[in-house]
């Protein structure tokens, strides 16, 4: 998944402080602040990496824009005897449906299942394709193309 990066304009004020352009103070560590003037312009630049949803971190194996994407995956992981739930989750003001295995020591073999080995679903991330494109991997999965 992308990440979300966003630039904050400033003045340092010191003792770690800084007051942005909107007015607001934003607190920055220390081991920065140090070798910063007080009155010095800044321009701070925060990058929000996306969380992975296919790794299996916390659990996470799959995520999909569909909830019925989700659900059918999540069947097909019971059918495996792997246990998991679907849970929403928002990134980039779009709602995801993300599945989670409830034993963690079920995630690689989830991930293996969903989309790593070839004798599973093979199934793509919705954001492998481009926006509004229906996810053809699942599409053909299911039979639907």
């Amino acid at each position: 998944m992308p990440a979300n990066t966003f630039t904050l304009s400033g003045t340092y004020l010191d003792a770690g402080k800084i007051r942005l352009a909107s007015g607001e103070i934003l607190t920055c560590v220390e081991l920065v602040a140090q070798h910063i003037l007080p009155g010095a312009a800044m321009k701070v630049t925060i990058v929000l990496e996306a969380p992975d949803y296919l790794h299996g971190m916390e659990g996470a194996v799959w995520a999909t824009y569909d909830r019925y994407q989700a659900e059918v995956v999540q069947s097909a992981l019971q059918s495996q005897k792997i246990s998991c739930e679907v849970r929403e989750a928002f990134f980039s003001g779009k709602r995801l449906f993300v599945v989670h295995v409830r034993d963690p020591a079920q995630a690689e073999a989830a991930m293996d299942f969903v989309w790593r080995e070839p004798g599973g679903l093979m199934l793509q991330p919705d954001w492998h394709y481009p926006a509004g494109v229906p996810n053809e991997s699942f599409l053909l999965w299911t039979g639907e193309r």
